[in-house]
């Protein structure tokens, strides 16, 4: 039986549906501004939104990532009720290599899951991305894993890093990982398979989405661009 919307939390404003439709096809979310008209960082914001979906001012960028976290940790908790948010790797530090903790994931080892969101349209990554799809979570994932993954394998514990393109894009061994986190919730909630699957894709790609909607609708708010398509 498939679960409405509403319980999936797949529900947009129509504003927030209009700028997320206006992105995907590639269409100007808004009337080309002057140059005058720029994002509180300094930066001159785009007709098409796309330094906004990168750019860290303001705490929505923050809010599309824990609302990724969400999604995977109501997963997570769906097959272990011992799953946590934001725990440490050791006691000798501060240091926290997941947003999400899973006391028990593969082969009896205890995991941590890293999101990381990244914006394939930022200069850096701009030239990369539009020869080879997926550059930027690539980077990401390297990072990460670079960051994290010794500290994590010396505490006796797996690291898997989820780093998803702010345009949906996952990178390929993080999608495996997320294809693997609704297979064991499988067995709690008596769905199958594909739909746990795509239940769960679902929801993220749906919320990052929204979020993309949210962070442009915002940041055209404080610049006084009113003419948003």
């Amino acid at each position: 039986m498939a679960i409405p919307n509403q319980k999936l939390g797949l529900v947009m404003s129509p504003q927030e549906f209009m700028v997320a439709l206006c992105m995907w096809l590639g269409i100007p979310v808004f009337a080309s501004p002057p140059s005058s008209v720029r994002c509180p960082c300094g930066t001159v914001i785009d007709p098409h939104g796309d330094h906004v979906l990168g750019c860290g001012h303001g705490s929505l960028r923050n809010k599309r990532h824990d609302t990724l976290c969400d999604v995977i940790f109501n997963t997570v908790l769906v097959d272990n009720r011992d799953c946590k948010k934001e725990q440490r790797c050791n006691s000798h530090n501060n240091a926290r290599p997941g947003d999400v903790f899973h006391p028990d994931f593969l082969q009896g080892r205890a995991a941590y899951f890293d999101v990381t969101v990244r914006n394939s349209l930022q200069a850096s990554y701009l030239l990369e991305s539009a020869t080879q799809p997926g550059a930027a979570a690539a980077g990401g994932d390297s990072e990460k894993i670079a960051q994290y993954e010794d500290e994590v394998n010396a505490a006796g514990c797996d690291f898997y890093s989820l780093v998803v393109e702010a345009l949906g894009v996952w990178f390929p061994s993080s999608l495996e990982i997320l294809k693997i986190i609704a297979r064991r919730a499988v067995l709690t909630t008596g769905t199958t398979v594909s739909r746990a699957i795509q239940h769960l894709l679902q929801q993220l790609s749906f919320s990052l989405w929204r979020y993309n909607a949210k962070l442009i609708l915002d940041r055209l708010a404080i610049c006084n661009v009113d003419n948003v398509m």
